[in-house]
């Protein structure tokens, strides 16, 4: 039967299977580019203060006050930068944290300088994650006051 073939036809069939084969190879061992870095969270709850007259400062973060972050990477071990966070606000970057990733979950601490609008951005691998937050000027309570919780303070 494989005899009666013509030899074109063999080769583009022989032709056919080994392209096939190699572009299965190439699609299972490629991984998407994101895969390592998934998301970045403010884990800390916003700050919490008087909402009385008219106070728009719920769901606020406060401006002197400590927030852990929450950085996800899939395949740490698979990273080929470093895993830099950082914050900017009105122009300003600060970078709070530029380490090889060594867990699937990066925890540092946020601590915002001032008032405003905060973009936080998370880089891995050319991969880049982003969230906003608003953040308004907070006074962080003593751990034994609603364990440490921030305060912020009304904005009219």
């Amino acid at each position: 039967m494989w005899g009666q073939g013509s030899p074109n036809r063999v080769r583009t069939v022989v032709g056919g299977i080994a392209v096939g084969a190699a572009v299965t190879a190439a699609v299972v061992t490629a991984a998407p580019a994101d895969a390592a870095l998934q998301a970045i969270a403010v884990d800390t709850l916003p700050g919490y203060g008087s909402s009385a007259n008219g106070s728009s400062n719920y769901g606020l973060y406060g401006a002197g006050c400590s927030y852990k972050l929450s950085v996800i990477v899939g395949d740490p071990e698979s990273a080929k930068s470093t895993l830099k966070i950082t914050s900017t606000r009105a122009g300003r970057t600060v970078t709070i944290y530029n380490a090889r990733p060594s867990t699937v979950e990066v925890k540092p601490t946020w601590r915002p300088a001032a008032p405003g609008r905060h973009v936080l951005t998370a880089t891995l691998d050319g991969v880049v994650r982003s969230r906003t937050v608003d953040v308004g000027t907070g006074v962080q309570l003593p751990q034994f006051i609603r364990n440490g919780a921030c305060f912020v303070l009304p904005t009219y």
